[in-house]
């Protein structure tokens, strides 16, 4: 079945048809993992294989960023010494005491910047919080490792901060949407108490679409650029340190979605609830990977609303 027919029969039986789409890869053989071939498993973390229009995807969400940027002009910030370490800022001019969303953009940990995660700011500021957008190196840029530790680094200059931009540092909490969920979590499993913060000092997040264990990232061609080792994997793969967890997660997922972040999704939530650490479980309906998060440009989405019982507001 050639890709753009098994997208195009996907979108129309929605969200029942992406866990029974293995069928639809090109080729069979020799399980690599779970009951994946290599080349399977190769497809099922290539989002262009699910969501062929990812070019005028992303495009969009760097477009509609631009808008909100031109409407809204964030403060940018340098939150660490290196030239990528900066972070914009989306508040209300008369903010005081407001609750903090660190927003961490995806893309494959090779892909996109701070500037195509503005769109969410008008949903975050119209609810009254503050939209913090932190950039960081890519992987042609940097190893998983030295990406992890701008991504808290930039979560520790928010808390410490955050009065500074009219933010309460007791409600700082974290977004993230594919490998910015991945990186997102690493920051969940943060020891903040050995930096100088409270235990707590992120105190909820929404993982949209990201990688919880990475051992099947690492079995898989994503390893051909980003060259994790089991150290990385072990290090970086949140379901392995659930007791780090210190707070409410919310978690979601597309229906048109790959195979293997759904099940990343659904594996990660399930073990969250059985801990008492999930506070809610979205599959966003009738959406693919890259259309996933821009649901958090319409303040009624299921999305958006999962956001704001997060985070109280």
């Amino acid at each position: 079945m050639k890709r753009r027919s098994f997208v195009v029969g996907a979108a129309a039986c929605a969200s029942s048809a992406a866990l029974a789409s293995r069928t639809a890869f090109t080729q069979s053989g020799k399980p690599v993992f779970l009951d994946y071939s290599q080349e399977q498993l190769d497809q099922a973390y290539d989002q262009s294989v699910w969501a062929p229009q990812v070019n005028e995807l992303l495009a969009y969400d760097a477009s509609s960023s631009a808008a909100v940027r031109k409407t809204m002009p964030p403060r940018t910030v340098r939150y660490g010494k290196s030239e990528i370490e900066q972070a914009d800022i989306f508040a209300a001019p008369n903010a005081r005491g407001a609750p903090v969303l660190v927003y961490i953009h995806g893309g494959a940990w090779i892909l996109n910047s701070r500037l195509d995660a503005s769109f969410p700011a008008p949903t975050v500021v119209g609810r009254g919080a503050i939209h913090f957008v932190p950039d960081y190196a890519n992987a042609k840029q940097a190893r998983l490792p030295e990406m992890i530790e701008q991504v808290r680094g930039a979560v520790e200059w928010a808390v410490r901060n955050a009065a500074s931009f009219g933010g309460d540092p007791g409600r700082v909490y974290i977004a993230g949407h594919s490998s910015g969920g991945h990186l997102a979590s690493c920051a969940l499993i943060t020891d903040w108490a050995g930096r100088g913060l409270p235990a707590d000092a992120i105190k909820g997040g929404l993982l949209m679409s990201g990688m919880f264990d990475l051992h099947p990232v690492a079995l898989s061609s994503r390893n051909d650029y980003l060259k994790l080792t089991p150290e990385d994997v072990q290090a970086a793969s949140a379901m392995r340190h659930l007791d780090r967890i210190a707070c409410p997660i919310a978690i979601a997922s597309a229906d048109l979605d790959s195979p293997e972040f759904k099940r990343q999704s659904k594996v990660f939530a399930e073990a969250l609830a059985g801990m008492g650490r999930l506070a809610s479980h979205t599959s966003v309906f009738a959406a693919n990977h890259f259309q996933e998060p821009q649901r958090l440009a319409t303040p009624d989405s299921e999305l958006s609303r999962a956001l704001f019982s997060l985070m109280k507001i």
